[in-house]
């Protein structure tokens, strides 16, 4: 019976163990090196980002279209506050609304958000396109890549979000 009891301690010990190092494992390796980040803070306008990585946010009043682009890999975004839901077809889906928040983590993904009072971090490998135009008194701010936040540009601007590997591609 002590050998049974000592047997079942361990293995509740290997198991909490095993446990509490999943996380640890799964935001070492959403954090990869050569890993960019984008953060909007208070931004107006249009911000596009394809990328493979996570992202998490949020916008006042707007809409935006999620596409998932590797539908195979079992990672679903989560949007909480849509008004307004519309699949679009191919793994895209439109999100419209009020006070909409959001989160995707890891895989590979394009988010479009044409909105009013976008605050958003991601951090992967990709591209980000940032548009401002006609929000010229207050287009809100981001920083590209740890780098100081600057205001988001009055037209269309391409940013690479981290350092894409040789011989991979930039999601499309």
């Amino acid at each position: 019976m002590a050998i049974l009891i000592s047997a079942m301690r361990r293995f509740v010990l290997v198991a909490l163990v095993v446990a509490l190092a999943l996380p640890v494992a799964a935001w070492a390796a959403a954090s990869l090196p050569g890993d960019g980040t984008l953060v909007v803070d208070n931004g107006n306008g249009l911000v596009t980002i394809r990328a493979r990585g996570g992202m998490l946010g949020r916008f006042v009043t707007g809409n935006m279209v999620i596409s998932d682009l590797d539908l195979g890999d079992g990672k679903v975004p989560v949007v909480y506050g849509a008004e307004s839901t519309q699949s679009l077809g191919g793994g895209r889906t439109r999100y419209s609304g009020d006070d909409i928040r959001f989160r995707m983590i890891g895989g590979l993904f394009r988010v479009q958000i044409n909105a009013i009072g976008i605050d958003v971090s991601a951090v992967g490998r990709g591209t980000a396109v940032l548009d401002a135009s006609g929000f010229t008194d207050f287009p809100g701010r981001y920083s590209i890549n740890g780098g100081p936040f600057q205001l988001l540009p009055g037209h269309a601007v391409t940013y690479a979000l981290g350092q894409v590997p040789a011989g991979a591609s930039v999601p499309k």
